[in-house]
């Protein structure tokens, strides 16, 4: 049998044609949730990093606990990034790393003297088409570090060692005949042991800056013999919870956590304390730059921010976050009523070196 081709053609085209013209049945109506900016935020960067290693460097203990419950845990659940920890923030390793070529580590949490010009040459800038400055205090989001939270340095004592007698400053704490027994101090040079050394002298906390070295040294021997140093929060939170020491220059937060966590007989002096903020920084040359900007976005966005607050005792640097009105007392911007310092960083970074040389000469004397 012979087959027509062309009228097979022909015919095809025919049907094509009917079928173009023909009417269409209502498409079925498809309802498109529309997400908040925080709801869209998560969902771009979830899975981005799978598989992803960072290794965030803090003070360990339970500050360190606290960011693993509060912002951690969540953030490896939503983005699958695998976390390594270092509970020891020492500037000089982070520098070493970076100089030898071999950085390890990913976000750097510091203290209010590392991140700042001086320290460019060991710090990746900020991504901040990544990391957004929107809420948190003008000024504090600068080119190589964003704050993540704000805490004090103030006196801690044990009440089972103070004979119920309460401190009122750090006049009573260098009064070794009104409260006898141990102090415990920060062995950092630009932690705060000059400070308060000066306002025990009667220095007013306004005119602290410059430091008048040899006037804190003269103060400080005055109880030298009674000093204990603690190189670490943690260290300094269990001198004063066991009773080793009877009063305590330390961290608000670790403070307040021997006091409701532990349970001992621990109380805060909020007057005279000193402000200072804890700053994320990136190391120059670390390994997934990208990823370790995207987790410091996560930490201080509104969203996130104040979670902290509610498992430490430490304030929220993102004025537009939320935190559990139970805790408020417990942060230093509670207490402002009463006296306090704000850290000159500028300063002291500027005069860190003269200040860290005089340090190690006083306590070798």
């Amino acid at each position: 049998m012979k087959i027509n081709y062309k009228k097979i053609l022909v015919l095809l085209v025919v049907l094509v044609l009917l079928a173009a013209c023909a009417p269409k049945a209502p498409a079925t109506e498809q309802v498109v949730e529309e997400k908040t900016a925080e709801e869209a935020s998560v969902d771009e960067n979830e899975m981005i990093d799978q598989g992803v290693e960072l290794t965030w460097v803090d003070g360990g203990g339970s500050y360190h606990d606290a960011v693993v419950a509060a912002w951690l845990d969540d953030y490896q659940e939503k983005t699958g990034v695998e976390f390594s920890y270092v509970g020891w923030t020492d500037n000089a390793l982070l520098v070493a790393q970076v100089e030898s070529g071999a950085v390890t580590y990913s976000v750097f949490n510091g203290d209010n003297t590392w991140g700042l010009d001086a320290h460019s040459e060991w710090l990746e800038p900020i991504d901040y088409s990544i990391v957004s400055k929107e809420g948190i205090i003008e000024g504090m989001a600068t080119e190589y570090r964003v704050p993540n939270m704000m805490y004090s340095v103030l006196l801690a004592y044990n009440t089972d060692k103070t004979g119920g007698k309460v401190p009122e400053g750090w006049v009573d704490f260098f009064d070794l005949e009104k409260i006898p027994g141990k102090r415990c101090v920060m062995d950092y040079s630009v932690g705060g042991i000059f400070e308060i050394a000066l306002m025990a002298d009667g220095v007013p906390t306004d005119e602290l800056y410059p430091l008048d070295l040899e006037r804190a040294a003269a103060k400080l021997d005055t109880i030298k013999d009674e000093l204990i140093f603690w190189g670490t929060g943690a260290e300094g939170e269990d001198l004063i919870a066991s009773g080793e020491a009877t009063m305590c220059m330390e961290y608000n937060a670790r403070a307040i956590d021997a006091k409701e966590v532990l349970g001992k007989p621990v109380e805060l002096q909020w007057n005279q304390q000193m402000l200072a903020a804890a700053y994320l920084t990136v190391p120059k040359g670390t390994p997934n730059k990208d990823a370790a900007m995207r987790l410091i976005a996560y930490m201080v966005s509104a969203e996130n921010n104040g979670k902290l607050s509610d498992h430490f005792g430490v304030a929220p640097i993102n004025m537009n976050s939320k935190m559990d009105p139970a805790s408020a007392e417990n942060q230093p911007g509670a207490h402002l009523d009463q006296e306090y310092i704000i850290f000159d960083d500028a300063w002291i970074v500027a005069n860190q070196e003269t200040v860290e040389a005089f340090y190690q000469e006083w306590k070798a004397k």
